[in-house]
């Protein structure tokens, strides 16, 4: 637990130390030299054999790449690249961890797996592929996220940008494909929403409504997924509740999700106002409210 919470907390320093910077201005040494001890962490942290960033360094989790944790790093290295002019190697390390997640993680159906161990000997791992069983969809709503803000940071003839592209346009098909027709939203265990136990999930909704709308207005993907993303954002504004205090109160948001099969996918407690959920709500409304309004 320690250890996880200290990835969290490098992030979130490392995102900190990005917007002191930005705000303070770059005279003020102390956030650079904050930033930049963080950022060289990256030189040392364990990487799978072809360079992908391990999940975490903790027993249980080593040689692992979990959809998810493209999010925590990748965004705010390039962020962090532009503030401290070091783009040329955020860029190229965020590009490039972007494309071997997707290319060990994404399957024939556009989708990808929630996670992919390297020594193939976790229980839950294919002991062929290495791949997790299921689609879980936070964990596919991340990466989606992530893709949009690094495509939106790289410069456009960066050499592994058609190889985003392709994987992002692959996914967005994917997620086009496996919308729930009657709502708008995505299931919690994504593709298989014919099963009577399976639900849909608004914080996994809210991240493909964003990373689509914002993919066809940078023309990442085609003008018609505006329409998907358009479905997606009604879907999951109709999850919402007032409550007592007169706040708006998402509800359905998975909890926190470790790495399982599809009946521990479903079994995920269904929260109001998970902090999952909020951010992803946050993010997600302030990109379609802007797109709505023009």
């Amino acid at each position: 637990m320690r250890r996880r919470l200290r990835t969290a907390l490098t992030t979130l320093a490392l995102t900190a130390a990005t917007d002191c910077l930005r705000t303070r201005g770059a005279r003020d040494d102390r956030y650079r030299t904050a930033a930049q001890k963080i950022r060289d962490r990256l030189n040392t942290y364990p990487r799978t054999s072809d360079g992908g960033f391990w999940h975490a360094d903790t027993a249980g989790r080593t040689s692992q790449l979990w959809a998810d944790g493209v999010c925590r790093v990748n965004p705010v290295l390039v962020e962090y690249g532009e503030e401290f002019g070091d783009s040329a190697y955020a860029n190229d390390e965020a590009a490039k961890q972007l494309s071997l997640y997707g290319g060990r993680l994404q399957v024939a159906n556009e989708l990808l797996r929630h996670a992919y161990d390297e020594s193939k000997s976790v229980s839950r791992a294919d002991p062929e592929t290495g791949l997790a069983p299921e689609h879980w969809c936070r964990a596919v709503g991340w990466y989606s996220m992530a893709m949009v803000n690094v495509l939106d940071a790289i410069p456009a003839n960066h050499p592994r940008r058609p190889q985003l592209l392709g994987i992002f346009r692959e996914l967005a098909a994917g997620l086009k494909n496996y919308q729930d027709p009657a709502t708008g939203r995505w299931f919690q265990v994504i593709g298989k929403g014919g099963q009577s136990d399976n639900w849909t999930e608004t914080s996994c909704s809210s991240m493909f409504t964003y990373a689509l709308s914002r993919g066809a207005q940078q023309r990442y993907l085609a003008p018609h997924f505006k329409a998907v993303a358009q479905r997606g954002y009604q879907g999951v504004l109709a999850k919402l509740s007032t409550g007592a205090d007169g706040r708006t109160e998402p509800a359905d948001i998975s909890i926190g999700t470790n790495v399982g099969d599809y009946a521990y996918y479903i079994a995920r407690t269904r929260a109001t106002n998970d902090f999952h959920g909020l951010g992803a709500f946050l993010i997600m409304n302030e990109q379609l409210r802007r797109t709505t309004e023009r």
